[in-house]
This record gives C-alpha cells, structure tokens and sequence, in this order.
C-alpha cells in the first residue's frame, strides 16, 4: 500500500472514531503521528509502540487495526501517463522522459460533501499540508481551563491573530508558565473544530523565543521556586568521589574537557546522552536524571552538563520540570552549565553550581584536596608510630624471652628432680617386687605340698571306692553265676508278685541272654 493510502485509510480510521466518541480528530490521532507511521511502516506492535504519539492506551484501542491497514495488500491503480497505461502502487509515476514525479491526490471537483465530511477532509488537506510546521508570535489572551489551554498568537508587524489551542497534557510537559506578552514558536496542526466551525491552530510543541519573553519566564520560574525553597538545599559532596554519573550531549567538546580535567585517580564514569536544547531536551534530561537515581543509587555525584550559549539555547535548563528532577535527585548534583550573565534556575537548584564543565571536573578533583595535602605529614607520622610501635614491641619482646628463659629454667629443674623422684620410686618398686617374688614362691611351694597331699587323700579315696564299685557290679555276680531277670518293660523281677502267666521275660547271663514265657508261678 502507498504513503498516501495509508495517510488516507488512516485519517478515515481517525475521523470514523472521532464521530463515534464525539470529541475531536486530533485527539484520536494527530496527522504527525499518522504521516510517521505512514514513513515508518511499522510491522508489529514493538515498532508502533516507538512511533511518537503512540502509547500504551492507543496501542490497545488502535493497534491491530492500524498494523491491519499498514500491513495489507497495496491498492494498484491503472493511470494513462504519456499515452501508455501503467499500474502504480507506490506514491510516485512515470513521465514520458522515464523521470519519477511525486503523485497528488485528486482534487475533488464537483463532488458533494456534507458539512462533517468537509471539514474532516478539509482538515486531512491542512494536516498534511502543513506537516511539522511552526507558527511564531505573542501570545495573547492567554486561558487556562481544564479542556485545555487557549489563547492567540499575534502578529507583532500587522497584528494578524491565529486561535491556538494547547491541550493540558502538552502544557503540564512544557515546563514553562505563559503569560500574554511572551514571544513563543509554536508547533503543531491546523484544524478547524467542527461543532463551532472555527479555525484554530492545535499547538503540539512550544518553546519561547525572543530574549524579552525567555527573560520573563526565567524570573517567574525563579521568584517561584525560591519562594517554595528549591534554591536554599544543599547538600555538600562526599569527600573522595569515585564514581560519577554524567548528563550531556555525547557531541561536542563538552564530555571532553570534563575528561581531560579529571586527575588520575581511576574515577568511574557513567555517562547518559541526551539533547541539551530543542524541545526533545527537557525530557531527555528529566528521563537521564530518574535513570540514574534509579538505577545507579550508589553514585557519589551527578554531573548535568552543557557548553554555553544563549538564553534560547539553555531553554531546558531554565525548565520547571528540569529544575523539579534535580531537586528530587537523591544524588548530589553538580551543574556545569555554561552562562554569561544570568545563572540557570537548574543550577540554582543544584547542590553545586560551577560555570563550565572544567570547572565541575575540578571541583571533583577537590574532594580529594584534604587527603593530598595531609598525605606527607600522614605518611610521616604513619612512619612514627610503626617506629615506636615497633620499639615498644621489640622492649616488650626482649622481657618476654627474658621471662621466658626463667620459665624454662624452672620447668628444667623441676623436671630434674621429678626424674630423680621418679628413680627413686623405681627402686623401691624394684626392691618390693623381689621381695614380693620371693614371697611368692614360697607360697606356691607350700601351696603345691598342700596340692599334693590332697591328691595323695584322692587317690587313696578312689581306690577304695573302685574296690567298692567292683564288688557291688552285677557283672561280677553274672561271673559267679547267677543271672537278672527283667519283664518286657526291662524292669528286674524280684518275686514272682511283679509277672503274669504268659508273660516273656528276658533272663541276662554272662555271655547273653535268654527269652522266655511263664507258664506257672509258684510262690512260696
């Protein structure tokens, strides 16, 4: 699809929302915002999102159907162009010398709008007629409402008067309080409002000009922020800066001269880009400084730096809102910025305030001036005080091996005579064991007699008792013999009262024995 497709489809897109929330086109979508897409040509949400005037709010109710328009299919069409037909899809066609020329959208003669078709298109024409311009004059009277603020700019040579209209959310972002009188360029879009048919101008930047109107800001901004006690903090910088942190342009001898006059002591150097003028400066600057607070709170200093310049140059740092961020700084601010007469209200409100960007270097350089100008006398006296806490030592040392030398004697002798005890000791161990030894042996002696007269009364008991057994045995009696007789349990039958007719009996001899059956008992 074509530039120019895609700034219509758009702009329908625009003015089709606008009707239905009842509230004004530029509100939905401002004809930069669209004529960048429409340049850019963003694919994806990421890439819409980096476009300036699209946010988060907008990504949500626009995003798909934006993408959709800028993503689909280019819309050719078939143009006669000297005497042959060519399809074009892209903003440009061919002449007969074979050259490009820019195509224009055609003039819409003789068709018929209604009033609300009209103005959208004659506010599309105005839009993209007067892309990124800028009107210049004196504001005029001036009307801060909640909607918005409204005001003219006048023409100083023919008092021509253009209607402005500045929304609250672009006024809150300037940082600047207007008053009729000052000189300003304004930025933005011509529009006419629909309800009421007037012409205006919708302002989407603003910056003063003119030394009188930046003069009379400056007071205000000053007389304001003195009475609420901006200017009166300051905080004094830690002795020994070691690591700093750095707001400036990367372009320009600035970052150099800072450098180049910053001792050698291994300092460590953050450094943020941002434009130092322009109306992308104050919130370079205001996004730089809550950066660093909140990513670097370990910071000893922060250096906001610029080159000199005019009073139109140094605009930012005349910002209530630039000057509102240093103050809200947990880190202590030096401000290097270059001025001739009057002194920027960022630098009035910062801890420190230094001329030029050599001169904040140098101020760092300083937190180390107690410790070089101490440093001789503290190596002198460090030499000192190791000298006699040395000599002290070695006195202390000296007695201690001196003490050390009776304590060992002492132990030496008490040792001596703990051996000699000991040896004695051992001799009379050694007399009590022979004794004992001897001792001894006569106890075993008599202890063995006493053994053997008891196995002699032993012996003498066991032979009487073998004779005994031996007489008693029933083989002995089976030897002379007689016989035992036993019933079928094995018991020895003594009468004839223990046995039954029929009953075996089992009669043992010397060489055996004999079965039999009763057949007749005869008792006596």
């Amino acid at each position: 699809m074509t530039k120019s497709q895609i700034i219509r489809q758009l702009t329908e897109l625009r003015n089709k929302t606008a009707q239905q929330q009842k509230i004004e086109p530029f509100k939905v979508l401002q004809f930069k915002t669209i004529n960048e897409i429409a340049a850019t040509r963003p694919s994806n949400s990421k890439e819409l999102l980096a476009v300036k005037g699209i946010g988060d709010k907008k990504l949500a109710q626009f995003g798909d159907k934006i993408l959709e328009i800028v993503n689909s299919e280019p819309e050719f069409t078939v143009k006669e162009v000297g005497g042959q037909e060519i399809a074009s899809g892209d903003d440009s066609k061919e002449t007969t010398t074979g050259q490009l020329e820019a195509e224009s959208q055609p003039e819409p003669i003789g068709q018929i709008f209604t009033v609300s078709k009209f103005l959208d298109h004659v506010n599309d024409v105005l839009g993209q007629k007067f892309e990124d311009v800028k009107v210049q004059g004196e504001i005029s009277g001036l009307s801060n409402h909640s909607s918005g603020v409204y005001f003219a700019l006048k023409d100083k040579d023919d008092e021509s008067v253009l209607d402005c209209y500045l929304p609250q959310w672009v006024y809150k972002g300037l940082g600047i309080e207007l008053e009729d009188g000052m000189e300003v360029k304004a930025g933005g879009t011509p529009n006419v409002y629909k309800p009421k048919g007037k012409f205006s101008f919708v302002v989407e930047t603003l910056e003063l000009t003119g030394e009188g109107s930046m003069k009379k800001a400056y007071e205000l901004l000053k007389k304001k922020l003195q009475e609420e006690g901006l200017f009166d903090r300051k905080r004094v910088l830690p002795e020994f800066v070691g690591k700093i942190g750095v707001i400036t342009s990367r372009t320009g001898a600035v970052i150099d001269d800072f450098r180049n006059n910053l001792a050698q002591r291994g300092y460590q150097i953050h450094f943020h880009d941002v434009r130092v003028e322009g109306v992308r400066a104050v919130e370079d600057i205001m996004k730089a400084i809550k950066w660093f607070n909140k990513n670097k709170p370990d910071l000893d200093v922060l250096v906001i730096m610029r080159g000199g310049g005019s009073l139109e140059d140094l605009q930012a740092f005349n910002n209530e809102l630039v000057a509102r961020a240093v103050f809200a700084s947990k880190v202590p601010t030096i401000c290097g910025i270059g001025h001739d007469r009057d002194v920027p209200i960022t630098s009035l409100v910062g801890d420190t305030l230094t001329s030029t960007p050599t001169a904040a270097a140098v101020l760092i350089n300083e937190t180390w001036q107690r410790l070089e100008e101490k440093l001789p006398e503290s190596e002198q006296s460090l030499l000192h005080n190791f000298e006699k806490a040395l000599n002290n030592k070695c006195v202390q040392l000296s007695g201690l091996m001196s003490e050390l030398n009776n304590k060992f004697g002492q132990i030496f002798l008490k040792i001596k005579n703990l051996r000699q005890k000991l040896c004695d000791e051992l001799g009379n161990l050694r007399r009590e064991a022979g004794m004992a030894r001897e001792k001894a042996i006569e106890v075993a002696g008599s202890l063995v007699q006493r053994f053997e007269q008891a196995l002699n009364r032993v012996g003498k008991g066991l032979v009487e008792q073998e004779k005994y057994l031996a007489g008693v045995n029933p083989e002995r009696n089976l030897k002379l013999g007689y016989s035992i007789v036993r019933n079928k349990a094995g018991q020895v039958v003594r009468d004839v009262e223990g046995v039954k007719v029929g009953e075996k009996l089992v009669t043992q001899v010397q060489q055996g024995e004999i079965e039999s059956r009763i057949e007749k008992l005869n008792s006596k």
